[in-house]
């Protein structure tokens, strides 16, 4: 079968790029031919023969007025990604899989694909679908002012990149693609958490074309750490105020100064903040290590006793949980959004209350003291991957979902 999959980055950015990239591996493992249309990047992974890549595009770099223009227009209707969708599908593609399409692709994609015949699917990384700004959360609250299409509510409160014009463009893109109904073309929505589904469904999305589909995860890249672990916690994600990371030093500081370390891994834009808050409320206990990948994340997760997921909005199915799993390291999550679906208390890790630094405090204590058997559960989490995001069980569900929407 050939399938293309869709996706605006064609490198490791975040957790829809890693489930873009692995699906397109696991799918060519088993001889199926995979292309992919994404943005040019200098940091892309090498292209394979038919991969089509529009110019780039950069709505956080500065431009001029008529440079601002163009690419506003782009963002709600691409027409060079339409042009390379259209000639991808006259030329033998059976199905079309959709992930991060919006601002840099834009939903112009659809219409190609669809126009030839060629049928699609998308995966639902986000609330993008029903929220001009992803996440369903304004002003450090979760927000659901848009619902019923009040794609204005965006605007009043500057919901994209904290600008208005940029929330005008945003506005635009939602209303103009919902009197299209651009989306409705889609065949099937793939939802990777229950909660995902539940959500984007209460918005008016047909129930009948969403499908619960988790991620994969390749649990032989996975070496399991072992009992000889350090008294630390870790953190790995985008530094971002939705991520909860600064309830997370406040719950830090309200410990005994000798219970446990929090270590921080990534980048984002308040980092120099949250440096600030734990310099000022338990100084030396908070290491920002910056970002890691590869084997040295994954020894560095190996080596802390636990990972932590503080989450302030509603997370879909975050790597940030599947990763420390797969490495037979427990997780303490946020009761928010996917998390709960995947963090079982006292099996897999603990729950606490999403942004409430004495439930989260209480969470790190209970993790850190006599009553938690963390190498059991860190065992129950990797057996966890091993069935529920297994491969050959993921791509047989997929595969049967291109076959209903391509027959």
């Amino acid at each position: 079968m050939r399938i293309v999959q869709v996706n605006k980055y064609h490198y490791l950015k975040g957790g829809a790029e890693r489930y873009y990239l692995d699906v397109s591996i696991a799918l060519r493992e088993r001889g199926h031919e995979v292309r992919h249309l994404a943005m040019a990047h200098d940091r892309n992974e090498t292209p394979q023969d038919g991969d089509r890549f529009v110019e780039e595009v950069d709505y956080r770099g500065r431009m001029g007025f008529a440079q601002k223009l163009r690419q506003s227009s782009r963002v709600i209707y691409n027409r060079e990604a339409l042009d390379h969708a259209r000639a991808m599908a006259r030329n033998g593609t059976a199905v079309a899989h959709m992930h991060n399409i919006y601002h840099q692709l834009s939903p112009s994609v659809i219409d190609g694909f669809v126009d030839a015949g060629v049928p699609v699917v998308q995966t639902l990384h986000d609330y993008k679908l029903v929220c001009p700004a992803y996440l369903l959360m304004t002003e450090g609250e979760i927000c659901e002012r848009c619902r019923g299409g009040k794609y204005y509510e965006a605007v009043k409160h500057q919901c994209l990149l904290a600008s208005r014009a940029a929330s005008v463009v945003g506005m635009i893109e939602a209303y103009y693609h919902s009197m299209k109904g651009t989306y409705g073309r889609i065949s099937r929505f793939l939802c990777p958490s229950r909660f995902l589904l539940e959500k984007v469904a209460s918005f008016g999305i047909p129930r009948e074309k969403l499908v619960h589909l988790p991620y994969l995860v390749h649990a032989d890249r996975y070496r399991p750490g072992g009992a000889d672990r350090e008294r630390a916690c870790v953190y790995v994600g985008r530094l971002s105020r939705e991520k909860g990371i600064a309830t997370l030093i406040e719950a830090i500081a309200k410990m005994p100064d000798d219970r446990l370390k929090l270590w921080i891994l990534g980048e984002g834009p308040v980092r120099e903040e949250l440096e600030a808050r734990a310099n000022q409320l338990c100084p030396g206990r908070v290491q920002f290590l910056g970002f890691r990948s590869g084997e040295e994340l994954h020894e560095t997760i190996r080596r802390a006793a636990f990972a932590v997921v503080p989450s302030e909005w509603f997370e879909n199915l975050p790597f940030a949980v599947l990763e420390p799993f797969a490495l037979g390291t427990p997780v303490v999550g946020a009761r928010i959004g996917g998390i709960p679906e995947m963090v079982e208390d006292g099996i897999t890790g603990r729950l606490h209350e999403s942004g409430d630094s004495d439930s989260l405090r209480d969470a790190l204590l209970w993790m850190s003291g006599p009553d938690a058997d963390l190498q059991t559960m860190g065992t129950n989490a990797r057996r966890r991957i091993e069935e529920e995001y297994n491969v050959d069980r993921h791509l047989e569900r997929l595969l049967a979902l291109y076959a209903e929407v391509t027959a």
